[in-house]
């Protein structure tokens, strides 16, 4: 269950999907922000980084489990790309969707431009997992 064919590509990712969001949020908030109802977020003061942490650390390693399983040892960058392609739709743009039409807090175009950039990111993801668990199983 820990071996480093596990252990190096959840660190990988875990990195990538923990550090790249904040960079993307942080440059384009003046986008989004026009884009905001109602602010649920929290203050920077109040930010539960370890948890934060935890989340994005449970999630990365149940990617790279589903991605071992539905490649079936085929650790190719395109059946990354796939796999983060098929997580983003099953995910972030189906939930897109069923928090616009239950919420008020953003308009439509937040939801489409955050599609977008976690599709993006999950099939990043899907490689650098693919690429690690390629290295890694040598």
């Amino acid at each position: 269950m820990f071996s480093k064919s596990i252990v190096w590509p959840t660190l990988t990712v875990f990195l990538f999907f923990f550090i790249t969001p904040y960079f993307f949020y942080w440059a384009s908030e003046a986008c989004f922000q026009e884009y905001v109802l109602i602010d649920i977020s929290r203050p920077d003061e109040e930010l539960k980084l370890g948890l934060l942490a935890l989340g994005v650390f449970l999630m990365s390693f149940a990617f790279v489990h589903l991605f071992k399983k539905w490649c079936s040892g085929e650790f190719s960058n395109k059946s990354g790309f796939i796999f983060g392609l098929w997580i983003a739709l099953f995910y972030n743009v189906s939930m897109g969707f069923i928090r616009y039409a239950t919420t008020e807090t953003v308009e439509a175009p937040f939801y489409i431009l955050d599609a977008i950039f976690w599709a993006a990111m999950y099939a990043v993801g899907g490689v650098l997992v693919a690429t690690v668990s390629r290295i890694t199983t040598k």
